[in-house]
């Protein structure tokens, strides 16, 4: 959980930085994503946008402010913040491939060595994460919860392409690449449902907070989900993904 003393201030032309130390666990995460929630209300005509980050929430104001009136109205706003305890989240169940064309960043990492790739892919999938904000890239969700055990370093090297809806794994953060892009996280699986749909309101079907779940497919199954999204038609591991 935090308090005030957790939380300093950064100030950059027009954008207010509130920093504060990343912290596991639902409650915490719950305390972030409400704070930021209701600063994007009471601040709302005065922003341009608010973004969120593992360690802070970044308010970017239309115009110059008074700093410390805002940190002021800020602190105002967490003595008075009620947290939900024990709040019910929605848990989301993705499907991912874990086929070696999908997998091959994990082999580099473990020299190709197959029993730790397996052992690995093994425990990842036993996780649940959360989604703590949306970043990066459009759609690119942060998931928290992975095990310091299975924290993998950035590449020191990105690659040039990583293909979309690679499942990756960057230092203590799980992520899912909305689109091809570049990318230096090592890649674990392939997940063919995508986190984000322009043509719906919210964009976003899983919210911050939501838990997430991966379960295996095979390639033809991941191929079979692909195809029916093409084909803008219903597929029974579509269906499987709907929150419990």
């Amino acid at each position: 959980m935090y308090t005030k003393t957790d939380f300093w201030f950064s100030k950059l032309g027009n954008t207010l930085i509130l920093n504060f130390p990343y912290r596991e666990g639902a409650e915490a995460l719950q305390f972030i994503l409400q704070l930021t929630t209701v600063l994007k209300t009471k601040f709302k005509t005065q922003l341009e946008d608010a973004t969120l980050s593992f360690n802070s929430i970044n308010l970017f104001f239309k115009e110059e402010f008074d700093p410390h009136k805002v940190h002021k109205q800020i602190f105002g706003t967490m003595d008075s913040l009620k947290i939900e305890k024990n709040k019910k989240s929605n848990l989301w169940k993705l499907p991912v491939c874990l086929a070696k064309e999908f997998t091959s960043d994990l082999f580099d990492y473990f020299n190709e060595d197959q029993q730790q790739v397996k052992r690995y892919l093994e425990a990842f999938m036993k996780q649940e994460f959360s989604l703590f904000f949306y970043g990066f890239l459009p759609g690119f969700p942060y998931l928290s919860g992975l095990p310091e055990e299975l924290m993998i370093p950035r590449k020191k090297t990105p690659n040039r392409l990583t293909l979309r809806g690679s499942l990756a794994v960057g230092a203590s953060q799980v992520g899912i690449y909305p689109q091809d892009s570049p990318g230096g996280w090592h890649v674990l699986g392939n997940c063919p449902i995508s986190l984000i749909n322009f043509e719906k309101s919210p964009p976003n079907f899983i919210q911050g907070g939501d838990r997430i779940q991966f379960f295996e497919i095979s390639k033809e199954e991941h191929q079979g989900v692909l195809t029916a999204i093409k084909e803008k038609r219903n597929h029974p591991l579509i269906d499987q993904a709907s929150n419990d």
